[in-house]
């Protein structure tokens, strides 16, 4: 046995201080790779294009599966197929919502449609999907969201069950598809892979966020199709139920889907902030997102980032927060009222706006400040919120250190390339 010593003792408790308190071992990086520019692949891929990389055939083997309500069919589903909708064919795309019906070409199949009748008698929700069948588009579908994806999993395996990737979507969903193919060249569609922004709900498995998109390999949804035959009575009768799981009782179809993946031996493998839950609003831009590649977006506002991709200088180089930043900087200014730029680093008293704003001041690091009654929050990195009404008598305005903007650019990490993160967890 080593006998403590003082001085021996001294060195152990200088070590664990060191190991405690340095900077460097509490903050350590995330670890990446270099994200290819050009990923070795068979096929000769133009990145940069409008329809890239589409066109090049590099996605042949993926299928788009779009989620939607009956009522985002004649309200939003034109307004993305005319986005997207030129670049694909048939064999690209699924379309799933709560009611079948034909949109100019393309089928939406009815999700719901095949499921036993067990589960949806004495479910009130499902006395909203009898009103929907009747063509009420009044009628809110939200409490049904909940029980398309997993019947949704064994029709997409029906109609394209030996495709390599499988796409889940929803209309707000971005996607940067020149770099979602890059992504995909780093793996085997032959291994069971479940890719996602990881949320982690409490006592529940890690899950893939629905609304930042959900990937799923072949063989993961072949691991998904043999659990499935456990409560299905018709093995050729895809869709009928919800693999023995009270959906009255959960939240989530996302959440749901993360423990039938788990059961059948597919953890997530979560890829944040590439696939990300937040809008470009929203997004704190620094340290911790600036030199990763873009994949998704939590977005409504689509079409206004598409063309600003459009004009990108160099279009055909991987899209990372550092550059996704140039989008919001312009709107970036010294005051916006009835705004909130969701400041949250720190938080002090002050009567007023311009008291909030000499804090920020006072602080080097600060680069913008909400006020809002006597509360101001500081905030070390940058993010452009949204619009936020009044309550009563309290108001927020927010505003930012416009001239801090350019130190603060520089004062991010150095990227040279983007950044394909290791997978968390």
């Amino acid at each position: 046995m080593v006998r403590l010593t003082p001085p021996r003792l001294l060195l152990a408790i200088l070590l664990c201080a060191l190991f405690l308190f340095s900077p460097k071992l509490l903050h350590r990086r995330r670890g990446y790779e270099p994200f290819f520019d050009r990923p070795p692949s068979t096929t000769p891929v133009s990145y940069g294009g409008e329809c890239s990389p589409f066109t090049d055939g590099a996605l042949e083997n993926v299928v788009i599966v779009l989620k939607m309500t009956s009522g985002q069919v004649p309200t939003q589903l034109p307004a993305y197929m005319s986005r997207i909708g030129h670049c694909l064919t048939k064999e690209h795309m699924l379309l799933f919502s709560d009611r079948a019906e034909r949109h100019d070409d393309l089928q939406v199949f009815d999700a719901l449609e095949h499921l036993r009748p067990e589960y949806k008698y004495h479910n009130r929700d499902f006395e909203i999907y009898d009103q929907i069948q009747r063509a009420d588009h009044t009628v809110e579908a939200e409490p049904l969201d909940k029980y398309k994806l997993l019947p949704m999993m064994e029709l997409t395996w029906k109609h394209h069950p030996h495709k390599d990737w499988f796409i889940f979507l929803e209309l707000d969903t971005y996607v940067n598809w020149d770099n979602l193919h890059r992504f995909l060249s780093h793996f085997d569609p032959s291994v069971p892979y479940y890719f996602g922004s990881p949320v982690r709900p409490r006592k529940k498995p890690v899950t893939a966020y629905g609304s930042s998109g959900i990937i799923i390999s072949r063989a993961a949804l072949n691991k998904i199709m043999s659990r499935g035959r456990m409560f299905a009575e018709n093995h050729h009768a895809p869709g009928t139920h919800l693999f023995g799981i009270d959906m009255t009782k959960e939240c989530c179809g996302d959440q749901v889907l993360a423990r039938v993946l788990k059961q059948s031996g597919v953890p997530l493998r979560g890829y944040w902030p590439m696939f990300n839950g937040e809008s470009p609003s929203t997004l704190r831009f620094g340290g911790e997102q600036w030199c990763e590649a873009v994949l998704t977006l939590h977005f409504g506002d689509a079409a206004s980032l598409h063309r600003w991709e459009s004009a990108r200088e160099q279009p055909s180089k991987p899209l990372t927060f550092e550059e996704l930043f140039t989008y919001i900087e312009p709107l970036l200014q010294e005051r916006a009222d009835d705004w909130t730029n969701m400041s949250d680093d720190k938080i002090r008293s002050a009567k007023s706006f311009d008291a909030c704003r000499a804090a920020c001041v006072s602080d080097s690091k600060c680069i913008q400040y909400e006020h809002s009654a006597e509360t101001c929050r500081l905030s070390h990195v940058a993010r452009l919120g949204h619009a936020q009404r009044p309550e009563e008598v309290v108001r927020w305005s927010s505003g930012w250190i416009v001239d801090r903007i350019p130190k603060f650019k520089k004062a991010q990490p150095l990227c040279k390339g983007a950044h394909f993160v290791h997978a968390n967890p």
